[in-house]
């Protein structure tokens, strides 16, 4: 497998000074910041922040803040308002960042559940502006597919597809998160999606496990993940593949799992 592993916590209530000292000699390559809660980067954190970009070899990533966000809202203020707090989460972050900003699609709400192509726009109107934003910051956006939920956009190939390519622009491209596609049963058209859209590319992926109902962000090998189908899948992929979990120790349980299959 050539992917780079890196790490992410899930748990925005807890301190990452308790554990992010510890990736690199976990034997993580990265680790990706959640840009809300207490990994939010600013004060004291932000500095705690540029002591690992300056001391450690990780590769460092973001995602953008996801809670009571909403870039597919038909709600204006509410619209500008997440798209105000995405930029300003990338530009407190941006010179750590080597690549990659992870953004989610957006929410339906029951107006725009009525009216789905209307939030589909604004989900591309807003993935522009910030494409645009990231780019003048030497960052590429990576629209995530979302797990599960009648009101959740982005989580069917299509739908993506359409997203990215109402965007059309070269530093935006898919973060593929298998547990996800997992709860959507669309894992198999995920993985082979170039075959469907030659133009769609996939330059992240989050990782984790489930039983196909619920994202429960479980550690890997801890669900029904078909993982042999995963990794072959994505054998060929060279970036960062982040494991989204609650723990280090979930992580470090992870990291040994996929050892194991790969030297198999």
């Amino acid at each position: 497998m050539k992917a780079k592993i890196s790490f992410s916590s899930v748990d925005a209530t807890s301190n990452p000074t308790e554990w992010m000292y510890r990736l690199e000699d976990a034997g993580f390559q990265g680790w990706e910041i959640v840009g809300e809660g207490m990994q939010k980067v600013e004060g004291e954190f932000k500095v705690r922040v540029r002591e690992i970009y300056e001391t450690t070899n990780l590769v460092l990533s973001l995602h953008a803040p996801l809670s009571d966000i909403n870039i597919a809202s038909v709600n204006e203020r509410i619209w500008e308002e997440s798209i105000r707090q995405i930029k300003e989460c990338i530009e407190n972050t941006y010179e750590f960042i080597a690549d990659i900003c992870v953004v989610h699609p957006g929410v339906f709400s029951p107006l725009s559940i009525q009216m789905p192509e209307k939030a589909i726009q604004k989900a591309i109107e807003g993935l522009t502006t910030l494409s645009g934003f990231a780019e003048e910051r030497g960052l590429r956006i990576a629209v995530e597919n979302l797990p599960s939920s009648n009101m959740l956009v982005g989580r069917y190939p299509d739908e993506l597809i359409q997203i990215v390519r109402g965007v059309n622009m070269d530093n935006l491209g898919l973060c593929l998160d298998v547990a996800h596609a997992n709860t959507t049963k669309t894992l198999d058209e995920f993985l082979t999606i170039k075959a469907k859209a030659e133009d769609m590319e996939i330059i992240h992926i989050h990782t984790s496990d489930n039983f196909g109902a619920d994202d429960l962000h479980l550690p890997l090998g801890k669900g029904n993940l078909d993982w042999k189908k995963v990794l072959n899948g994505i054998n060929d992929y060279e970036g960062l593949m982040v494991m989204e979990l609650y723990t280090i120790e979930g992580g470090i349980e992870s990291l040994e799992f996929i050892r194991k299959r790969c030297l198999k």
